[in-house]
């Protein structure tokens, strides 16, 4: 059996770095990641781009142009040519739904290769980390600066009481970077109206006429 040995520093600097990148991928959304992979692969000329995509671009720009040409001359003075542009941006349109779908299911391929990127990159390691280094010890603790329980629940779940593995450790980096980011996104969040007590529609009390005696 292969037997995996790293520093007890390399293990918890390296599952802190990964559990900061969780944390970060979580702060920025992955909507917001996949959309900047999109206008990356989209935008830039050295990715392989679909045929779907560069289609869209030119047809794209020709309407702009047609467009731009249809609105420089009189529907009445010439009014042959002006049917003509308005017959061809009408096909282009019809055209760009069409690509349209076609691009649609690209950008979910690229959306699905985007998530199982972040995973390979941030979870799988993490998994891996915690299966292969179950069992070696980080640091220790002095055996009775805690309530017994509490040494004992964080020895847990292959070592003996003073003592603190992986599990325990990337729980508790866990829990304090997920206080961390609340802590930084609260104030952007966006605002809940103070509620308001109902104002309690006015009875009107009847009127009594006086009459003089």
């Amino acid at each position: 059996m292969v037997s995996f040995s790293l520093d007890p520093y390399t293990i918890l600097i390296t599952s802190f770095t990964l559990l900061i990148l969780q944390k970060l991928i979580t702060l920025v959304g992955k909507a917001t990641i996949q959309s900047i992979v999109w206008n990356i692969y989209t935008s830039s000329p050295l990715l392989a781009q679909s045929q779907s995509i560069k289609e869209y671009a030119a047809k794209q720009h020709e309407i702009r142009t047609l467009t731009h040409e249809q609105r420089s001359i009189s529907a009445q003075d010439e009014y042959a040519k002006w049917t003509k542009l308005n017959r061809k941006l009408d096909k282009l349109k019809l055209e760009l739904q069409g690509l349209n779908e076609s691009i649609s299911a690209e950008k979910a391929k690229v959306n699905s290769l985007t998530n199982s990127l972040i995973w390979i990159s941030t979870v799988l390691p993490i998994w891996i980390m915690r299966f292969l280094f179950r069992k070696t010890n980080l640091f220790y603790i002095r055996v009775g600066i805690l309530p017994y329980y509490i040494e004992w629940w964080l020895a847990l779940p292959f070592f003996k009481t003073g003592t603190i593995g992986l599990t325990c450790w990337m729980f508790a980096v866990n829990y304090v970077l997920s206080d961390l980011v609340f802590s930084f996104s609260f104030p952007f969040q966006t605002k809940v109206a103070k509620p308001e007590k109902p104002v309690a529609a006015e009875q009107e009390k009847p009127k009594v006429e006086t009459i003089d005696k």
